[in-house]
């Protein structure tokens, strides 16, 4: 396990098979904790397959990420030294997910580059729960939940929980999401706005 002393930033990682478990401990309970993590991870070339965020009953948020490297090489310590470096900076060190981005420029070309393809999404609200689901399809590619968890971000919507099933490469996303104010995504007000943004970067 990393640890920040006098910063509540932990990371530890455990093998799952042929992916990883990482563990991302944070006391300072915020929305877009998934959208800087995702960031730092497209940037050193992990593919997301799964996240999960829990928050204990005294605010302590945990957010298991399973991932796997892109190139197929095993998580070793330098690279979780550095993934838990970038990311003390962007939680602590005032450092913005743009400006961490504009430090690794290969990085937002490769999203500029990448080839367009139209996703299916689909947003509906349960009875039964209190939180939004968001299904989307497409085909795969690193920094899609990069891209997607910015566009949250940017709505003010949470992410509680994601996971992903890649087949034949096409990827399904499924998100539980929630607005700030812990309500659900309103249908008239945020669906149609957030399926528009989403597919213009997407």
């Amino acid at each position: 396990m990393i640890t920040t002393p006098g910063k509540p930033l932990h990371l530890s990682c455990i093998p799952r098979g042929e992916s990883y478990a990482l563990k991302v401990n944070i006391s300072k309970n915020e929305i877009g904790i998934i959208y800087r993590v995702t960031a730092v991870l497209y940037v050193h070339g992990w593919n997301i397959e799964e996240a999960i965020a829990e928050t204990s009953m005294d605010g302590y948020i945990q957010d298991i990420f399973i991932v796997k490297r892109i190139d197929g090489a095993p998580m070793t310590d330098e690279h979780l030294n550095a993934i838990h470096a970038d990311l003390h900076e962007l939680f602590y060190g005032g450092m913005s997910v743009m400006n961490y981005l504009a430090n690794h420029p290969e990085k937002m070309e490769s999203l500029r580059a990448k080839v367009e393809t139209a996703p299916e999404i689909f947003l509906f609200n349960s009875e039964i729960s209190d939180s939004t689901v968001m299904d989307l399809r497409m085909e795969d590619r690193p920094g899609i939940l990069f891209e997607i968890s910015q566009i949250l971000f940017l709505f003010g919507v949470d992410i509680l929980s994601f996971k992903a099933v890649t087949d034949s490469g096409q990827v399904r996303d499924t998100f539980l999401l929630r607005l700030e104010n812990g309500s659900k995504l309103n249908e008239n007000l945020h669906f149609n706005r957030l399926k528009e943004a989403l597919n213009a970067v997407l």
